[in-house]
């Protein structure tokens, strides 16, 4: 608004400083050729030049936009032809989220015979087809894109290729990658799908050197990566371990702190390869070395596993142990699995009152039936069935208690 009100007092202060040259003076202007002449004012000249230029423009833009009626009805009808075609493909896409494969195939297929980008219809329909279990019905669709963009052979190579990954030909998906890798060594999506196929193949000493690099190029996201970490962390200790099973325990614990030593630090710090290392270690008799390990991860980074596997051990000194766990009740002070863990450690030092205060404490922080087991079991063996049986009935209601797990069983058995 400011700028109109601007403009228009600057078009009245010209429009009057113009009315008043004219007024002054007209001018004159003479135009003569041969025998022909022209006598006018300046101002008029102005005008008549200013019009001419105007008239102009005009007539040179309305010539240059005149085209052909053959060339409008051609463009008339491919734009309808492409109005149809995305009226077919929307059809296919809701029959899609319909979850009618066959219906949404058909769909896709009409849209992309009359589109003039039909890649992205050919691609979709092949899905399609391979959802609904028709192996050979997706390649000819491929095929068929192929041919009529001969320009998009590596998007529809790799899309074959995706499929062939889905149905489990593990084999063709392999080849086809290394065609893709081939032609473009840093193809993020062509390195996801040789990255999925050593995961299928269980080829973690091929693949774990690759996760840091997949990472970086976005072949895999962050949780892919941890998910290929964790399960190479475990198969390559498990391959360790069956590798040098025939060596003596001290040697065979060696190579397999080797083994955790190559890892990375993401490796490392995963809580489900870390119970299976220690796991492996306990296996060899390195129980004070786990119980250093497990000592030094939970000063660090809290994860109750862990804990628990700390509870589970047998350590020479049980007081050393529990002042150890006591002293993580600072930073944990309501934790039912501490306050568990420090119920089977005082148990294991014989402080009987202080296991029963705790196991007390642990089920009312979180009632958990392994909890109850291991309390009931600690009064029966000080000669206190009726408080055991008096437990076991305040307990005895619908609570859905975790059912105790095989490993449950066996830490309890320990215990007693």
């Amino acid at each position: 608004m400011r700028r109109f009100i601007v403009l228009l007092v600057l078009l009245l202060v010209a429009g009057a400083w113009l009315g008043q040259a004219m007024v002054e003076d007209t001018g004159y202007v003479l135009l003569a050729y041969k025998q022909t002449s022209i006598e006018t004012s300046i101002w008029v000249l102005v005008i008549a030049l200013i019009l001419l230029f105007a008239l102009l423009h005009l007539s040179l833009n309305l010539f240059t936009h005149i085209r052909s009626p053959i060339l409008s009805i051609k463009e008339w009808n491919q734009a309808r032809t492409e109005r149809k075609a995305e009226a077919k493909a929307l059809q296919g896409l809701m029959a899609r989220a319909d979850g009618d494969w066959w219906r949404a195939r058909r769909m896709l297929l009409q849209a992309a015979r009359t589109s003039h980008t039909p890649t992205i219809y050919y691609l979709e329909a092949a899905e399609m087809a391979a959802r609904s279990g028709d192996e050979k019905e997706a390649s000819r669709i491929l095929d068929d894109a192929l041919k009529a963009t001969p320009e998009a052979s590596r998007a529809i190579q790799l899309h074959r290729t995706e499929i062939e990954l889905r149905l489990g030909h593990d084999g063709k998906a392999k080849a086809l990658s290394e065609q893709l890798l081939q032609q473009q060594p840093k193809n993020s999506q062509a390195q996801g799908i040789q990255a999925r196929l050593l995961a299928n193949q269980q080829d973690w000493t091929t693949l774990y050197p690759m996760i840091t690099d997949l990472k970086k190029s976005g072949a895999i996201n962050d949780q892919t990566a941890q998910s290929y970490r964790r399960q190479a962390g475990i198969a390559l200790l498990d391959q360790t371990a069956e590798t040098y099973t025939a060596l003596p325990q001290e040697q065979l614990a060696t190579e397999l702190k080797k083994c955790w030593g190559a890892f990375s630090f993401e490796t490392q710090q995963d809580s489900n390869v870390r119970l299976h290392y220690v796991q492996l270690l306990l296996n060899c008799g390195e129980s004070k070395e786990v119980e250093q390990l497990l000592e030094s991860w939970l000063s660090k980074s809290w994860n109750e596993e862990l804990l628990l596997r700390y509870s589970e051990l047998k350590g020479a000194d049980a007081a050393a142990q529990l002042k150890t766990a006591k002293a993580w009740l600072k930073q944990q002070p309501n934790n039912a699995a501490l306050e568990l863990c420090l119920g089977r450690l005082s148990q294991r030092a014989k402080l009987w009152g202080a296991a029963i205060q705790h196991y007390n404490r642990s089920l009312e922080l979180e009632p958990h039936a392994q909890t109850l087991l291991e309390l009931s079991d600690l009064h029966l063996n000080l000669g206190e069935p009726e408080k055991a049986a008096a437990l076991l009935r305040g307990y005895n209601r619908p609570l859905n208690l975790p059912a105790p797990s095989a490993a449950d069983r066996e830490t309890r058995k320990s215990l007693v």
